[in-house]
């Protein structure tokens, strides 16, 4: 009797221990599929995230990107994609990609593959342009551009590069300014000598906007056929000189009279530094003073002034 209980003790204890050996060995079975972030975008790195699997551990996932159709469908392997990062190019432009992941152990394997990502979009591009391409020292002017393939709100720095270098500054960013709904974005600026703008926005990067400046000169009736000329610019021009001009009504033009000689500068708001002339001259008709480019420069190009009756 004692013979035939351990007979089936162990007969029992056998069967319970093939199946635990059974259920023990479970291969990859998927239970949330792969996911992909990042921006589908020319340029931009995406990343794969294998998603939840069950199985015996330990597990070890292969990655194999997919270009796809407009529509997630139609789908090809792409050689040499089995990182679990990608970097969409120019190929991908039009289309969707998706991630098959590869999940294997000791037991077997099994795939899963993620939904499509959106449609990949070209490169992001920049325009930048002016509401003019010459300023009067201490005016602004209104850059405006868009940021095409980009998203509201992203970030777009104004850099200038300045021609000569004015403080011991030749480039610089200007400001960083965000897109709106459409990509647009703008900015006043004030340049101080002739300047060319840039936008960039990660790697994208604009056209060159180049502004030209002319010196701020305003002429001023001081006495009894006296005046007072004043230049303002970001450097003296004190030893320079500027041509008075009368308006002819003959000719219907402005005609040089003499030349007149900057003597003295102050320093104002840097980087202002301004000027100063004073002449006497008793002509009776409308005049101005105008500072030719070969005085003005470099830096700058002609200023001309207000006129005055003299």
């Amino acid at each position: 009797m004692r013979k035939r209980f351990l007979i089936a003790l162990a007969t029992t204890m056998a069967v319970v221990g093939a199946g635990s050996a059974a259920a023990a060995a479970a291969p990859p079975k998927n239970t949330s599929p792969p996911t992909t972030s990042g921006r589908a975008q020319d340029g931009q790195t995406l990343t794969a995230d294998p998603g939840v699997w069950s199985g015996d551990q330990p597990l070890t996932f292969t990655y194999q990107w997919r270009r796809c159709n407009a529509k997630g469908a139609g789908c090809a392997n792409i050689i040499g994609a089995t990182n679990k990062t990608y970097a969409a190019s120019s190929v991908d432009v039009g289309n969707t990609l998706r991630v098959r992941v590869r999940a294997a152990n000791t037991t077997g394997s099994s795939a899963a593959v993620s939904a499509p990502t959106a449609v990949v979009v070209p490169k992001k591009s920049i325009t930048l342009d002016a509401n003019s391409r010459t300023a009067v020292y201490g005016r602004t002017v209104l850059l405006t551009g868009a940021l095409r393939n980009g998203q509201a709100g992203e970030s777009v720095t104004i850099t200038e590069l300045r021609t000569p270098v004015v403080g011991g500054i030749r480039t610089q960013a200007v400001a960083t300014v965000k897109t709106d709904a459409d990509g647009r974005f703008s900015l006043r600026v004030r340049p101080a000598v002739q300047t060319r703008y840039t936008a960039t926005s990660g790697d994208a990067k604009s056209n060159a906007v180049g502004v030209r400046v002319r010196p701020l000169v305003r002429l001023k009736h001081i006495g009894p056929n006296r005046f007072l000329v004043r230049a303002l610019a970001a450097r003296s021009l004190v030893g320079k000189w500027a041509s008075l001009q009368r308006w002819s009504r003959f000719r219907h033009q402005w005609v040089g009279v003499k030349l007149v000689f900057f003597r003295t500068a102050t320093e104002g708001a840097s980087p202002t530094m301004t000027s100063r002339a004073v002449f006497r001259t008793r002509l009776a008709v409308r005049i101005r003073v105008v500072v030719p480019r070969l005085a003005a420069r470099p830096g700058y190009i002609a200023g001309y002034s207000n006129s005055v009756r003299g």
